[in-house]
């Protein structure tokens, strides 16, 4: 009889104690900020905030938005983002290299000016705190309209790259920033080297000898004003064209030549250093008249270049003339 009383009993202790220990932590705040106890605690983003966060449109890629923010202590800092409060994306600065920094500037890729985007930003410290900030909305500023109307698109036709694979890279940063990303049509994915500055290439298989009519490289580049290739080579089965200017998602410069092959390799030749690499490589078959598969007309207002390996002579269209 007194043992089926001490069970109730003994349930009823057991439950106070977990209460009283859940109750313990009560003071996190005091805990983060000394950095003590508050390991496995979501804590506010503000403790370690140490700009405001600001948005704007990446001056050298129209195309995407840059978020930037600074914190008091190295932190690895990363941005989810949406048109929704789902959100969606998730981008951080590849800057970070591996390790924590203070000035985060993050690319957001496909963020378009004048749109209402929800965000959240989270950061941990090499305490092991992880903090998180409450969702916000930001808008990136409308672009001021270009005072000189955009050249006109090159004529050519499919981009035989997107069929291709890669025989063989310089290097890349990690999977996620992979030599496929440079071939698959997607202008939100980048391949970036391991800091190859000019000494990266890419070398693609068409898969079959194709005639070619031309070629792009769309490069990278980092907030920091590195990764920028300016100029880069092609060689078509060891036949060599160039050097030719690097484009930009506003304005990718077709370089219009010659050839016929199957393996062909881009080389950077010109650059600011850095992680360089591309968010898409292009190589252009002639433009088809009906199915017929004949090459049309190509603008060739531009200046002309020579390869280097033969005396073969190819025009280069300087779409930012």
């Amino acid at each position: 009889m007194m043992t089926n009383m001490l069970r109730p009993l003994g349930a009823l202790i057991l439950a106070l104690a977990l209460v009283a220990a859940a109750c313990g932590d009560d003071d996190v705040d005091g805990d983060a900020a000394s950095g003590q106890g508050a390991s496995n605690a979501l804590l506010p983003f503000e403790l370690i905030q140490d700009s405001e966060f600001t948005f704007d449109v990446d001056a050298f890629d129209t195309t995407r938005g840059l978020f930037h923010v600074t914190t008091t202590e190295p932190t690895i800092c990363s941005i989810t983002w949406g048109e929704t409060t789902e959100l969606g994306n998730i981008n951080n600065s590849l800057t970070m290299n591996g390790t924590g920094i203070i000035q985060h500037d993050v690319p957001l890729p496909g963020a378009e000016p004048g749109k209402t985007y929800h965000f959240t930003v989270q950061g941990s410290t090499a305490d092991g705190r992880v903090f998180q900030s409450e969702m916000g909305t930001f808008i990136l500023p409308e672009v001021e309209a270009a005072a000189e109307p955009a050249p006109e698109m090159a004529v050519h036709g499919e981009n035989l790259a997107e069929g291709s694979s890669i025989v063989v890279v310089s290097s890349e940063f990690s999977a996620a920033w992979s030599a496929d990303n440079a071939i698959d049509g997607d202008m939100s994915t980048e391949w970036a080297t391991a800091s190859d500055g000019t000494d990266g290439f890419i070398e693609l298989d068409l898969g079959a000898e194709f005639e070619i009519a031309g070629f792009e490289f769309i490069t990278r580049s980092m907030t920091d004003g590195t990764a920028i290739t300016s100029e880069y080579t092609v060689s078509v089965d060891g036949s060599v064209f160039g050097p030719f200017p690097a484009g930009n998602p506003a304005d990718p410069r077709f370089a219009a030549a010659t050839a016929v092959g199957r393996i062909v390799r881009f080389e950077i030749t010109d650059s600011s250093g850095g992680n360089t690499g591309a968010i898409e490589v292009k190589v252009f078959a002639p433009q088809a008249m009906g199915d017929s598969g004949d090459m049309s007309d190509t603008d060739t207002t531009s200046t002309t270049s020579t390869t280097v390996a033969d005396t073969t002579t190819t025009t280069e269209d300087d779409m930012d003339s």
